[in-house]
């Protein structure tokens, strides 16, 4: 019998722990439509800060996420669009992971990344080398090899994910509610709102 309580409680115990460690693990939620963003920091390219979270921004934002070297011409094809067509009105960035990347490597990677891109591209391209793992369970990530693309309206609230490589249907798609989301902002709104969140 005593041996049977120390059982009962030992899983007990052990049922609590597993769901403290579940609690206190938000941030590995899959992103969807209609949940706040979480807090993205790094650097671009030119070495600009940037932080970005759920807090109200004066813009929409558009991300562009890219795990490796062949993402990034998917990538590509999305930023062009979204620079042409919207190149004032929204906040679009790239963001390039090469947490994965040795480390001796990374220098000569973002020199390459530099290279190939104008200073327009730079000053909206993000370099994160932490938290790949996180941001792969995030997007639930299961193709490396293309982009995945996450738009926030002005609250920081997901409204739009991609579901597949760049098509020229799927960039209608965003265009059309990027279109909608800037009718509808207030006007009221000024860049100094959210200075401290996108440079």
């Amino acid at each position: 019998m005593k041996r049977f309580s120390i059982f009962i409680l030992a899983a007990i115990v052990l049922l609590i722990l597993v769901r403290s460690a579940y609690a206190f693990q938000p941030n590995t939620v899959r992103l969807h439509k209609g949940a706040v963003f979480p807090k993205l920091s790094g650097q671009t390219i030119t070495g600009r800060s940037v932080s970005l979270s759920g807090a109200t921004t004066d813009k929409p934002i558009v991300l562009v996420f890219s795990f490796s070297r062949t993402a990034s011409k998917d990538a590509q094809q999305w930023n062009d669009h979204l620079a042409k067509d919207f190149p004032n009105t929204i906040y679009a960035f790239g963001v390039i992971q090469l947490e994965s990347a040795p480390k001796i490597l990374r220098r000569l990677a973002v020199s390459g990344i530099k290279s190939s891109m104008p200073v327009s591209a730079q000053n909206r391209t993000i370099m994160l080398y932490r938290d790949e793992e996180l941001w792969k369970q995030r997007l639930a990530v299961t193709d490396e090899s293309r982009a995945y693309v996450v738009a926030l309206d002005q609250p920081g609230t997901i409204y739009w994910i991609n579901s597949g490589v760049f098509s020229d249907a799927a960039y209608a798609t965003l265009k059309n509610k990027i279109g909608t989301l800037l009718q509808a902002r207030p006007s009221s709104r000024t860049a100094s709102s959210q200075s401290e969140h996108v440079p």
